[in-house]
């Protein structure tokens, strides 16, 4: 095992795969990315083949018809590889996951990283299909949003693990858009998970239908609202509720 402050990144088996496109799906603002994660694995059958380990995390495992899993897991179908965590990220570990991805993303040579989360609004509830935003770190992932016709987040702060992992994107060149999705701020938002994944169509040529997910989008609130309320605690400590604010800079 690594230094107790690290974050080790352990393949059940070897993932070998070239130029993957790596999707990110953590509880954040919503439960937007994990929401849309969780489908994506569902809707692609796809395989654990990593997790991470850590003495940073809490002693939690997750069960799932009465087999046992990690919390922070990454799986895989083809050439997508999906990092999805079931608990929210412990603040103290965020900087040291951001490391180990990133720095395992860039021996993979992954072509693409897509961190999946939502924007709060206020007038959500009037909103019927969520507008999603997108931040590119490279002029990679920038080409994606003009070849696409997709919406760039103009101005903003971002906070916690996806401002992280886009800092982490930067400093070692790798292409990453992320895409957010206008949501309830504390209110589970499988509606815009399914914008999410509509983009998701568009950029990687997937053909993943939402139907299936917004008929459950009222059993997904209620099974995640304990999950919301936990996420929100641990959003709040790590300077989320300045997130989007405007920047004090002008031009």
């Amino acid at each position: 095992m690594a230094l107790k402050d690290s974050v080790e990144i352990v393949e059940v088996v070897p993932v070998e795969v070239d130029q993957p496109h790596f999707l990110i799906g953590l509880p954040d603002i919503g439960l937007v990315g994990m929401i849309s994660a969780t489908h994506l694995v569902e809707s692609l059958d796809m395989k654990v083949v990593s997790y991470l380990e850590s003495d940073l995390f809490p002693p939690i495992l997750v069960l799932h018809g009465s087999k046992i899993y990690h919390p922070f897991r990454i799986y895989q179908k083809d050439n997508i590889l999906l990092f999805l965590s079931e608990i929210p990220v412990p603040p103290l570990a965020v900087n040291a996951i951001s490391r180990a991805i990133t720095n395992w993303l860039k021996e993979k040579n992954t072509s693409l990283v897509m961190p999946l989360g939502g924007i709060p609004v206020p007038n959500r509830i009037a909103i019927d299909e969520p507008d999603v935003y997108t931040v590119a770190t490279n002029e990679i992932a920038d080409k994606l949003v003009d070849d696409f016709s997709l919406q760039r987040l103009e101005e903003g702060i971002m906070a916690g693990p996806y401002a992280s992992i886009l800092k982490d994107c930067v400093k070692l060149d790798i292409p990453c858009l992320a895409l957010l999705a206008q949501s309830f701020p504390n209110y589970p938002d499988p509606g815009a998970a399914a914008s999410v994944i509509k983009v998701i169509n568009k950029v990687l040529g997937t053909n993943i239908d939402v139907g299936a997910l917004l008929e459950k989008a009222e059993e997904i609130r209620i099974k995640t609202r304990d999950l919301m309320q936990r996420t929100a605690a641990q959003l709040e400590s790590m300077g989320k509720s300045q997130e989007y604010d405007l920047p004090a800079m002008y031009s």
